[in-house]
């Protein structure tokens, strides 16, 4: 945990428009002063973002509907009660008073209420929203850890919080709740029929919201395929990282072979770690094992599907 005395050198940081990279229980985020309009540009511009993708904002559990949004529905409401603090950014129009900067010039804005310890400790301290993308280069992987954030940005933010690996450790689902029967723009581990068990309600699923990534020399290979399409590529000198649900049916000098957990959310948790590592080893192309096609695993699939 901060200090009290930490915690205000945050918020006098973030009052002056100072940007800080904290862990949230998803991955960690660039934040900085959502009402501020420099914080605002800081943060574009050190992530390289288009400034047509809006930011999405963290509040504190405390958090007030109307400083943000003037619509809130009762669908939206029963999302909020049951998953926030959680992994579920929810989409609202918003109100006059939200810079246009903030939301990429459009007229809605993202809103979530991060479950952990260290965020929801600076949100209650600094008491109002934060601009939070995830602390990353735009098409860069996203963090899972603090290293991932040093790697990316240096000395450039001016204080980097170490709380450890994110507990979930992939992006939030995100549901725009401005229409009548609300739209999933991006599945996390928050599926749709869990957000079914909250609201009597259809959900209709538009991933219409993906995470910008480079292209990763990925490739998504059938269990009984993996072991030759591995040995191809060493057999033309390529480097490979595999991810796999089994062990190691291989062994060469130029693979690593990652055992990855065959529970979803275990998955989720260290996928961002692997992927940060065969970056770092400038890995020719990396093989994962097809995921199941269950429900539990949809989010990671889409996820993967777009690396």
């Amino acid at each position: 945990m901060l200090t009290p005395i930490q915690l205000k050198k945050l918020v006098v940081s973030l009052q002056k428009g100072g940007l800080i990279a904290l862990p949230t229980e998803t991955v960690y985020a660039l934040a900085g002063d959502a009402r501020n309009l420099v914080s605002i540009q800081k943060i574009f511009q050190l992530k390289n973002r288009p400034l047509n993708q809006p930011l999405s904002v963290l509040l504190p559990q405390n958090y007030n509907f109307n400083a943000w949004t003037d619509n809130v529905s009762s669908i939206a409401q029963r999302l909020a009660d049951h998953f926030w603090p959680g992994p579920l950014t929810l989409i609202f129009d918003k109100n006059r008073s939200v810079l246009s900067e903030l939301v990429g010039g459009g007229n809605k804005i993202g809103l979530r209420v991060p479950d952990h310890v260290i965020a929801q400790a600076i949100l209650r301290a600094f008491a109002s929203g934060l601009a939070a993308p995830s602390a990353n280069l735009s098409t860069h992987l996203s963090p899972s850890q603090a290293d991932h954030v040093r790697q990316a940005f240096g000395d450039k933010i001016d204080t980097i919080i170490d709380g450890g690996p994110c507990s979930i450790g992939i992006e939030s689902t995100i549901v725009d709740v401005t229409t009548p029967v609300p739209r999933i723009l991006r599945l996390g581990t928050i599926l749709k029929k869990d957000l079914q068990h909250v609201v009597d309600s259809e959900f209709i699923n538009d991933f219409s919201v993906s995470i910008p990534h480079r292209k990763l020399f990925l490739q998504q290979v059938e269990k009984a395929k993996l072991k030759s399409i591995t040995h191809e590529y060493l057999n033309q000198g390529k480097s490979v990282v595999v991810l796999a649900r089994h062990a190691p049916n291989l062994i060469h000098k130029n693979l690593i072979w990652i055992n990855m957990p065959k529970e979803a959310n275990y998955y989720a948790h260290v996928l961002y770690k692997y992927l940060h590592q065969a970056e770092q080893n400038s890995t020719h192309e990396i093989v994962v094992e097809s995921l199941p096609m269950n429900e539990r695993w949809s989010g990671i699939r889409t996820l993967i599907g777009n690396l």
